[in-house]
């Protein structure tokens, strides 16, 4: 679904972004919105013409640092205008987490290309949303190597996804679920704090925690985490109650 501000966002971005869409996020009351975004269309120029605040801590950064940030806020723009909300800058913390604006809560992710947003004015839920470019080669040696346990590199392959995909998919999972328990937990917590329980389906995995995180996030937890593919990209995303 698009919608007149997403129409004329995509028509200020200049070429830097396209094909914004509000998609099902499958989660009551939350919105999820997409779009690509082109790293080669990025300049400056483009956060006042999208009247998005460049952070001071950006003033350094690499232009495909400042293109990942930009598209991301950009996202969270469109789902405001999702939820019926005008848009509001969304800042940053000092672990470069969103700070939403009061009432609101979500999430954003962007990967080579890329973007995403999850996002709801029910402030007693967490999210997690995270896009990722389908691994090959080097990405898939460092997933299979740095984030997935041999129980969990077994079930590759097995389900309706290729192998490569399949990892994509439980390394994307994982940092999802960081993104939502975090605000809980307060912490890092590294990727073998959460395994994939059974291969991926078509529209959903599963992950369990194998250590116990906070006394309302015990070991043996559950969740139920929602995915999308297409040909290049994958999209995993998941709400939790907070308690």
């Amino acid at each position: 679904m698009t919608t007149p501000f997403f129409t004329d966002l995509q028509t200020r971005a200049r070429g830097f972004l396209s094909g914004i869409a509000q998609e099902d996020s499958l989660i009551s009351g939350a919105v999820l919105v997409s779009a690509s975004y082109d790293e080669a269309a990025f300049s400056d120029a483009l956060f006042a013409q999208l009247d998005i605040p460049q952070p001071s801590t950006l003033s350094r950064a690499v232009p495909r640092r400042k293109a990942e940030f930009l598209a991301g806020r950009a996202m969270t723009q469109a789902a405001m205008a999702g939820l019926g909300l005008p848009p509001r800058p969304v800042d940053t913390t000092p672990s470069r987490a969103p700070l939403w604006p009061e009432g609101l809560s979500g999430s954003i992710s962007h990967a080579r290309g890329r973007c995403a947003c999850l996002l709801s004015q029910d402030t007693g839920r967490s999210f997690g949303i995270d896009t990722e470019a389908i691994a090959e080669g080097r990405s898939l040696d460092a997933i299979l190597s740095q984030t997935l346990s041999p129980d969990e590199r077994a079930l590759l392959t097995q389900g309706p996804h290729p192998t490569n995909t399949n990892a994509t998919l439980a390394f994307s999972a994982k940092e999802a679920l960081f993104k939502a328990l975090y605000p809980q937990v307060g912490r890092h917590f590294g990727f073998d704090a959460a395994e994939l329980t059974d291969p991926p389906g078509d529209t959903s995995l599963a992950l369990s925690l194998t250590t116990s995180l906070t006394e309302t996030l015990p070991k043996g937890r559950r969740f139920d985490i929602h995915l999308r593919c297409t040909s290049t990209h994958i999209l995993t995303w998941l709400a939790v109650p907070t308690p």
